[in-house]
Parts: structure tokens; sequence; C-alpha cells
């Protein structure tokens, strides 16, 4: 099996950045096209950054965060109705933790008087005019919903939540792409270290036009860093530590593996694609 060096500039935590650079010359046919693996990566990064800035408001416990949303953001509550909001205000000039600028607004709704761990209670999330910066300094601007509905406990005891979003992200770059996903997120435990299991699919089409596919072929493993802040005050991870997802790709030859390589409970940002037997190292 060759093994090659991406470099991948300004995507922290779950995403892939688009131009491939290898210490040889590539040839012409080589399939290196990793641009799908990009955008689903930002994508996910979005709702997930997202949903950390969210999951601690809905369960009443704001004061507990250490993320960027308590550093940067102003918070709005509105209980007026039979729906329960939230707008989370990002002014566009503070540099949070994790060297992002983030600006416009994330809104949420629950049901009145329901919370993140409420079985049955749906929460969805909208955006205005939000958008965000990667370590490159592309800003990405982010249109569309989410939702996670609470399904309760599964047979072992963890608490699970159905999850969907239909987002279009544009490239200050150049260039739109857009992302479907189903998901279910299941809350889990390993000794002082609460993670987010991550099952299920998504499709949509890349900014270079390339349509895909994916299937998560490993769960993707993503820090609670709300709870283990709260209870441990644990510093917040921004990647997914573990996993590997399977990309179909239009019109390409070969589907693309991208496995997360940190491990569970680390930090590492580290990851690695493989396309026709070619790995390339990421460097996130």
């Amino acid at each position: 099996m060759k093994t090659k060096h991406l470099i991948l500039t300004g995507i922290l935590a779950v995403s892939l950045a688009g131009v491939i650079i290898t210490g040889c010359k590539k040839e012409s046919t080589a399939d290196t096209d990793a641009t799908a693996a990009q955008d689903d990566a930002n994508a996910t990064f979005a709702i997930q950054d997202t949903k950390n800035s969210a999951d601690g408001a809905a369960k009443g416990q704001a004061t507990e965060r250490p993320d960027h949303s308590y550093t940067c953001a102003t918070w709005t509550w509105d209980s007026s109705a039979t729906t329960d909001t939230l707008i989370i205000s990002y002014p566009g000039t503070c540099v949070s933790p994790d060297g992002r600028t983030r600006k416009g607004d994330i809104i949420v709704y629950w049901p009145r008087g329901e919370g993140y761990f409420t079985n049955g209670s749906v929460i969805t999330m909208t955006f205005k005019n939000y958008s965000f910066t990667n370590l490159g300094g592309t800003v990405i601007s982010v249109t569309g919903t989410r939702s996670l509905t609470n399904t309760g406990k599964d047979s072992l005891g963890d608490y699970s939540w159905n999850f969907n979003a239909n987002l279009t992200l544009n490239y200050s770059t150049g260039g739109s792409a857009t992302w479907n996903s189903s998901r279910t997120n299941t809350l889990m435990q390993s000794g002082n270290f609460y993670y987010y299991s991550i099952t299920g699919s998504a499709s949509g089409t890349s900014k270079s036009g390339v349509g895909y596919t994916i299937t998560i072929s490993s769960p993707l493993i993503y820090a609670a860093n709300w709870i283990n802040y709260a209870l441990y005050k644990t510093l917040p991870c921004y990647c997914i530590e573990a996993g590997q997802l399977t990309y179909t790709r239009t019109g390409k030859t070969y589907p693309l593996y991208l496995t997360y390589t940190s491990g569970l409970g680390k930090c590492n940002n580290t990851a690695s694609a493989t396309i026709n037997g070619n790995t390339y190292n990421i460097y996130l």
C-alpha cells in the first residue's frame, strides 16, 4: 500500500481541507478528489459545533460551558410562547478559544418546559446570517435546519437522539455545497469521559459539483464537552476522535475511506484518507 502525506489547511476539529499536496508527482489518472470529504467534514463540524453551543442551554446549564458560546456570544431567551426560543448571537469580531471567528445567529427552539433529556422532545435549529472561519481564513456561511429528537434510553440504558439536517455551505473562496444527513447520536460513558457515538449516513453535492453518499462504517466518537466540563472540568475537544466514513462519489471509480485516528478520549486532530489503496496521512 502506498502511503503519502496530505497537508490540509484551515480545518480544525472534524474537517478536511481541499488541496492535496504530496511528496511526489502523482499520476494524472490518480483519484485524489477529497472535496466531498471536505464538505461533509465542514458540515459535520458546523452541526456539532452549534449543537455544543445549544445543548447546555437546553438542559439549563449555560454557566457550566467552557466553549466559545460562553466567551464570545450573547444569549437571548424568549419563553413567552408555547415554544421556548434561544438566540445565540456572535458579533463577528471575537476570536474564540479554538481560533475561529463566528458571526450571526444560531436560533434554537424546543417545546416549552421540556429539555434535552425529555423523552420525545424535539429540538430544532436554524441559522440567520451565520458563518464561521476556518484557520486558513476562509469564511463558510451556513443555512438550513437541524432537528434532534430524544428517543429515550436504549436497551443498555444510554440516551439516544435521532438527528436530521439539511444544510447549504457557501465558501468565501468560491463554490457551495449541499449536505443532508440522518444520524443517531447515543450518549455513552467510558470512565470519566462522556461522548457521543454517532451512526448513520449523509448525501449531497460537493462544491466541485460531485454528488456523493456517505455511510458511517464505524461509529464516530465526539466528546460531550459540556457534560465533561460540568462534571470533571475537562477542557473541550472539537475534533472527531475515532470512527470511519465511506464515501461513494458520482463519476469516481474508487470509494474514499476517511478514518479518524486520535483515539477515544484523545484530541490529536489526526485522520487518514484512503483512495484506491493509497493512504494519505491527515494533519487537521
